[in-house]
């Protein structure tokens, strides 16, 4: 069987060489748990530390603030529920109609179970979010504004400094969950007013089952998991200590090939588009491409069904996504793309593009050469396509 050909690295990537590297040494010798009092476990404790600081230096955040937990969710998780159980009198949360569904349903557990008020925020038919809607939505009960920095269905990237700035001035603690955002493009917790912040390692090729919450300076919530104090209380359980360390090299080489990757995957992007529009009628992209990150690109061809392509799309050896992966395998359509205002049917016909840092020219054209064949026979099926004789 033939190696794949990948394009679904929202989904999840490749573990870097230099990751796995960096992590064996800690899957065979270098065993200790970072909580003992002896040399073996110091060695862990230290390499925990550093995997800290690197992923600190990417985002722009204090050393003492990142807190390892076992991915995104778990991250969103703790702070939504933190707030939450911190906020006897304020019971109201603010955040957007297409956040992932660990905001989404944490948010609706809230309301359902603590007497939360939520309120949706709406997108426009690029995906962002209006920050004057946020401010009118703001009250004296609002406790927590959650807002994604990118979207992981269409790319889109939300006014985050604007928002930030909103929330201080109304005193309402902002999270922002960065997990499509950390190492695609370039920010810094300093210029930025957000309270709390999401990532997860498997997004910048690293390990799965880790990942981490940045907490600013002076914010206190109580653990979502209870036990032995680790992580300064913040998240007890012995630490995943190779999860932690490829965390930490993977975002050390995300800084340094930042620029570089986001150049070469524009280029790729734009190659991928021109190549569309030379060889396939009927498509539009979902959103706004112009408001995106270049990764990501969510296309729709009209009189398919963008399950069927994408199934034969993988009969050929190509991974693409007909949603987010977290929702690829329920009947319900995209809630994002529902929230740009598209229909039924125009959902059905789309599939989901994402570019990475191993994708190359070759792989583009492949992908389009196979995406022509695929459409012009599932349209040759199509009654809107047919041609009378």
């Amino acid at each position: 069987m033939h190696k794949p050909i990948y394009f679904d690295y929202n989904a999840t990537t490749p573990l870097d060489s230099e990751v796995l590297e960096g992590m064996l040494p800690f899957l065979q010798n270098h065993f200790g748990n970072p909580s003992s009092t002896y040399s073996v476990g110091y060695y862990a404790k230290e390499a925990i530390e550093l995997a800290r600081q690197n992923i600190a230096d990417l985002i722009g955040a204090e050393n003492g603030h990142i807190f390892f937990t076992s991915g995104g969710s778990e991250a969103n998780s703790t702070i939504l529920k933190g707030i939450a159980a911190k906020s006897s009198k304020k019971k109201h949360i603010i955040t957007s109609a297409i956040e992932h569904p660990a905001i989404l349903k944490t948010c609706h557990y809230l309301e359902k179970h603590h007497g939360f008020e939520i309120t949706i925020i709406p997108a426009n038919s690029a995906g962002i979010i209006d920050v004057d809607d946020i401010e009118k939505a703001i009250t004296n009960k609002t406790a927590l504004v959650t807002v994604m920095m990118v979207n992981n269905e269409i790319g889109s990237i939300q006014p985050i400094k604007e928002i930030g700035s909103l929330c201080h001035k109304h005193n309402v603690h902002f999270h922002c969950d960065a997990v499509q955002a950390v190492g695609k493009i370039p920010f810094d917790l300093n210029n930025l007013q957000v309270d709390s912040l999401s990532i997860s390692a498997h997004k910048i090729y690293g390990p799965k089952g880790v990942g981490c919450l940045y907490l600013r300076e002076g914010i206190n919530i109580p653990p979502l998991i209870h036990g032995g104090s680790q992580e300064k209380g913040m998240r007890s359980g012995t630490e995943n200590v190779a999860g932690i360390v490829g965390f930490g090299i993977a975002a050390k080489l995300a800084q340094e090939k930042m620029h570089y990757n986001f150049t070469r995957i524009e280029r790729l992007r734009s190659l991928f588009l021109d190549k569309l529009h030379s060889e396939i009628d009927d498509f539009s992209i979902n959103g706004d491409i112009y408001a995106n990150v270049p990764s990501t690109i969510n296309v729709q061809f009209s009189g398919i069904r963008g399950e069927s392509l994408a199934s034969m799309l993988n009969e050929l050896g190509i991974c693409v996504s007909i949603a987010s992966a977290c929702s690829s395998t329920s009947s319900k359509l995209s809630h994002v793309l529902k929230a740009l205002g598209k229909t039924d049917d125009e959902i059905r016909s789309s599939i989901r593009v994402s570019i990475g840092a191993l994708t190359t020219e070759d792989e583009i054209n492949e992908l389009v050469r196979h995406l022509k064949h695929s459409v012009m026979r599932l349209r040759s099926f199509s009654p809107k396509y047919q041609i009378l004789v």
